[in-house]
C-alpha cells in the first residue's frame, strides 16, 4: 500500500512538471497575440519576448500604452520598442484599450477627455494589475523593473496607474501628456491621488502641441469637445512632491538639438522627475514614425525611446 501511495504522489509530480515544462516552450522568443477576463470583459494585448529571454533569469517589463484612438499593434509599428527590447532584453507588451469596434477607436479612462472607455467607466487600473499578476505567473519578470510608457491619453493614464499601484510600476514616461483635466471649466480638475511610495517619472512634451498644449489650458485640437489640460510644470510639481526632491530644477537648454531638460533629483530611493521639452514638436512620439498623413512631425534630434529606456535602467524599483 505505501508502495502504491510513492507511485501516486511520483505521477502527480510528474503531471506537474510538464506542465510547467509546456508553460515555458508557449512562451518561447516571439511575439503572441493575448487575451485576459477582466470585468467580464475580453481583453487583448500582444506580447513580446526578446531572442534573450531565459525562464532561469528575471527580465525588465514595458509596458507600452497607445494613444487615444489608436492600438497595441500601432503603437509597436510606430514608436521603435520592439527593435529596443530585442537589443536591450525586455518583455514587451501592448495591452488595447476598448472601443465599439475591433482595434478601432479604443481608449483608456483616465476620467475626462473622449471615448469608449471613459464612457463605460472601464476599470483600466484593475485590467493593469490583473495583466501583470498574468505575466508573472507566466513569465520570469522582476518585480524590481516594472515600466510603463505610452501617449497621450495612453500617457495620461501612465500618471493614474503610477498613483495606484505605485508598489509595482518603478518608472513611468508619459509622452505628449498631461497629469489631469475637466471636461468643463466650471469642473474641478480629475487628478491622480498622491502614492504613497515613490514613483520615478521621465517625460516628453512637444512646445507645438495643440492637443495638450505645454501651458495647459483648453484644448486647441481635440477629436471630440475640447477639455481643459493641466500644465506641463504641474506635473513636476505632483511628482517632486511624492519623491521629495529637490525643489530646485536642473536646467538644461540644447539649441542644437531644439529641447530643455528639466531634472529634479535627490528624492526617495534615488528617484527623479525628468521632463524633455522638444521645441519644434507637436502631437506625436519624439524619434517615432509618423503614423498618419495628418499627424504631426516627431522630432529628429529627440529619441523618446532610447532616452526613457536608459533612465529605465537607472531606476529600478528599491
Amino acid at each position: 500500500m505505501r508502495l502504491k501511495s510513492i507511485s501516486i504522489v511520483l505521477i502527480i509530480m510528474w503531471v506537474f512538471l510538464l506542465q510547467a515544462q509546456s508553460e515555458t516552450v508557449r512562451f518561447e522568443p516571439g511575439q503572441y497575440e493575448k487575451d485576459l477576463i477582466h470585468d467580464g470583459i475580453r481583453r487583448t494585448y500582444i506580447l513580446h519576448i526578446p531572442p534573450q529571454y531565459d525562464p532561469q533569469k528575471a527580465f525588465p517589463l514595458v509596458l507600452l500604452f497607445h494613444g487615444g484612438g489608436g492600438n497595441a499593434k500601432q503603437a509597436l509599428d510606430n514608436y521603435g520598442f520592439v527593435e529596443k527590447a530585442n537589443r536591450e532584453g525586455f518583455v514587451l507588451v501592448a495591452p488595447n484599450g476598448t472601443g465599439r469596434l475591433k482595434n478601432r477607436m479604443l481608449t483608456w479612462n483616465v476620467g475626462f477627455g473622449f471615448g469608449y472607455a471613459m464612457s463605460n467607466n472601464i476599470d483600466d487600473i484593475g485590467f493593469t494589475r490583473k495583466l501583470i499578476k498574468e505575466l508573472e505567473e507566466n513569465l520570469r519578470i522582476d518585480p524590481k523593473r516594472i515600466f510603463a510608457t505610452g501617449i497621450s491619453n495612453g500617457g495620461i493614464l501612465c500618471h493614474f496607474l503610477a498613483a495606484k499601484l505605485p508598489d509595482r510600476i518603478a518608472v513611468i514616461a508619459p509622452v505628449v501628456a498631461t497629469i489631469g483635466g475637466k471636461r468643463s471649466l466650471d469642473e474641478q480638475y480629475i487628478l491622480p491621488s498622491e502614492p504613497k511610495e515613490a514613483v520615478s517619472v521621465i517625460a516628453f512634451n512637444g512646445l507645438l502641441d495643440e492637443h495638450i498644449p505645454y501651458s495647459g489650458g483648453l484644448q486647441k485640437k481635440s477629436f471630440e469637445k475640447p477639455v481643459w489640460v493641466k500644465p506641463a510644470e504641474e506635473m513636476h510639481s505632483f511628482w517632486v512632491k511624492v519623491n521629495q526632491c529637490t525643489s530646485i530644477p536642473q536646467i538644461e537648454v540644447n539649441k542644437h538639438d531644439e529641447y530643455k531638460k528639466i531634472t529634479y533629483d535627490q528624492g526617495i530611493n534615488d528617484s527623479e522627475v525628468v521632463q524633455y521639452l522638444i521645441f519644434n514638436q507637436g502631437h506625436t512620439w519624439p524619434g517615432g514614425k509618423k503614423p498618419r498623413m495628418r499627424a504631426d512631425t516627431p522630432s529628429k534630434t529627440v529619441n523618446a525611446t532610447d532616452l526613457m529606456w536608459e533612465f529605465f535602467k537607472k531606476h529600478p524599483k528599491k
